[in-house]
């Protein structure tokens, strides 16, 4: 292995119980300050996503429309500051919910000294994913990350995203929005842009049916982090409320599940740490 391809959501951190925390945690006070019911903000919810394309877009909270007719205009700024607890409640919630899995941190470490190149690709936005990685002070042991660009340019209304150290200003690749997980085009050019031939390449991440088949369809060594599937099915129900995706994108997930199934990895994982045996062998 000359370099080590890795998801980052649910794959080294649990990221569908410290989102859907942190947004229910939100929620509440926005319901009790805005007077609606929950439904209602998680449909709202929903379709700014939707317009977006992404789940996790950073200030949905600003656009909507529950939020407009209570406030009416006002300047970022100040809007901002007039939703300051539920904002404050998400930030909290993420604060306290955002960690590693056990022996991430470590076994990256591990990795780097002897030699391997971490590659991060993951469909989150550039700038959520930079942000985390930052947040868990893991942004050092990666040579690039591989990460969605937005739909629209972001105008952030706060300063709490970090800026990429000017010694590291080749460590982003933004990833078309087009070129989507499972496709393994997407790796093999990875592995050009790294020149890595594809059989020195590793791939770990926790999804059968968008990580493994991936890596499989293009000759990559795939490793399945099964830990990543183990979370409380209620928050990924919360989710599920606030999803972006369409019709279309659900039939599409429902296809590929199914044909994950007579998916069988290089490799199965129940620690990140695991990775550094299997490399030894």
């Amino acid at each position: 292995m000359r370099i080590l391809i890795t998801d980052l959501d649910n794959t080294l951190y649990d990221w569908v119980s410290f989102f859907a925390r942190a947004f229910e945690a939100m929620a509440s006070e926005l319901v009790s300050l805005l007077g609606i019911p929950p439904q209602t903000l998680f449909d709202e919810f929903k379709a700014v996503h939707r317009a977006y394309g992404d789940s996790e877009y950073p200030f949905a909270l600003f656009e909507l429309p529950s939020v407009h007719r209570y406030f009416g205009t006002l300047p970022p700024e100040e809007l901002k500051a007039r939703l300051d607890k539920p904002l404050h409640a998400f930030n909290s919630a993420r604060k306290r919910e955002l960690r590693l899995y056990e022996s991430v941190s470590s076994t990256l470490s591990k990795l780097n000294q002897k030699g391997i190149r971490i590659i991060g690709y993951t469909e989150a936005l550039a700038v959520n994913a930079a942000f985390r990685l930052h947040k868990l002070d893991i942004l050092k042991h990666f040579h690039r990350l591989y990460a969605l660009e937005a739909a629209v340019p972001l105008t952030p209304v706060s300063s709490d995203r970090p800026v990429v150290p000017l010694h590291r200003s080749d460590l982003i690749e933004l990833v078309p929005r087009v070129e989507r997980k499972p496709n393994p085009r997407l790796l093999a050019h990875i592995c050009a842009l790294e020149h890595v031939d594809l059989k020195d390449a590793w791939y770990v991440g926790d999804s059968l049916s968008r990580d493994i088949i991936m890596a499989q369809s293009a000759g990559v060594t795939s490793v399945w982090a099964e830990y990543g599937t183990k979370y409380d099915p209620g928050l990924w129900s919360t989710l599920v409320k606030i999803s972006h995706w369409t019709d279309e994108d659900i039939v599409r997930d429902s296809q590929l599940r199914q044909q994950a199934k007579s998916v069988r990895p290089d490799h199965t994982i129940q620690s990140y740490s695991e990775l550094i045996s299997l490399i030894s062998n």
